[in-house]
């Protein structure tokens, strides 16, 4: 379960999280209890403040040197010691949930660590050379590493690598480039390390694959082309077959026309 609240240094868990009050004629007596995490692994603050009406006459806080409940008007000065001992006791007893506190921090820092979603593009400089641009978006907290290898070796001096922008969502983008030898592209390899991953990504610029409509029209030309040939030559040798059948009934005709000629002259005179 993800645990809501704003990505800032100091997590206010509650405003007011104890009200109280009491009337006595047209006065009120009001409570207000905060607590405050801190960055890293301390405990977090604990303050209590008590309001008759709108003026402030008490207030503890846990981070004073010798943490009590302490007057701040002077008519509550002239109460005596019990009455400020127990004041601090139950102030003390309301700031036992920040153990409840810290157990929540430790949620919401581990389900505020989002992971990054990183891939590589391709831009083309020349014909002999590209950048690939390795880009790592929508991670948080912001601490990330970005690094090129070529065959295993590191390539920081010669990367360009920009400072982590915020996305304007609460979470972070990031992106190193590298300059390369045209058709090397292969060879490079970037390598992502955020707290959100359970590992190192390693990523390599993938060609773009064709799609199945573009497979589907090559196939198609393919099959027309091959259609055409065939046909053509299908055409093609039935007009060879056609006329060399012509030419022979020609030459027939013509023999029988010469046998005949021949046949005539021999007849002899009666």
């Amino acid at each position: 379960t993800r645990v809501m609240g704003p990505r800032a240094l100091l997590l206010l868990l509650s405003g007011v999280l104890v009200l109280t009050e009491t009337r006595a004629g047209s006065h009120s007596l009001r409570y207000f209890s905060t607590a405050v995490s801190r960055p890293g692994f301390g405990e977090p603050r604990y303050l209590e403040v008590g309001y008759v009406d709108d003026t402030q006459f008490v207030q503890f806080d846990s981070d004073a040197p010798n943490p009590r409940m302490e007057p701040r008007a002077r008519w509550v000065e002239q109460e005596g010691p019990e009455y400020w001992d127990r004041n601090t006791r139950n102030a003390k007893g309301n700031a036992q949930f920040r153990v409840n506190l810290n157990t929540l921090r430790g949620y919401y820092n581990q389900s505020e660590a989002d992971p990054p979603k990183a891939h590589v593009t391709h831009h083309p400089i020349s014909d002999r050379e590209v950048t690939l641009r390795c880009w790592a978006l929508g991670f948080y907290p912001e601490e990330i590493s970005l690094t090129w290898q070529h065959d295993g070796e590191d390539q920081t001096q010669d990367m360009e690598l920009v400072e982590t922008r915020p996305s304007g969502d609460g979470s972070f983008q990031k992106w190193a480039a590298l300059v390369v030898p045209s058709g090397e592209e292969q060879r490079y390899t970037c390598h992502v390390q955020h707290e959100g991953l359970q590992e190192p990504l390693t990523l390599r610029w993938e060609p773009p694959q064709p799609s199945f409509l573009t497979m589907g029209i090559i196939v198609g030309l393919v099959l027309l082309v091959v259609t055409g040939a065939v046909l053509a030559g299908a055409v093609i040798k039935m007009k060879k077959c056609s006329g060399e059948k012509g030419g022979n009934y020609i030459q027939a005709s013509r023999s029988d026309s010469t046998q005949g000629s021949d046949v005539s002259l021999t007849v002899p005179k009666v």
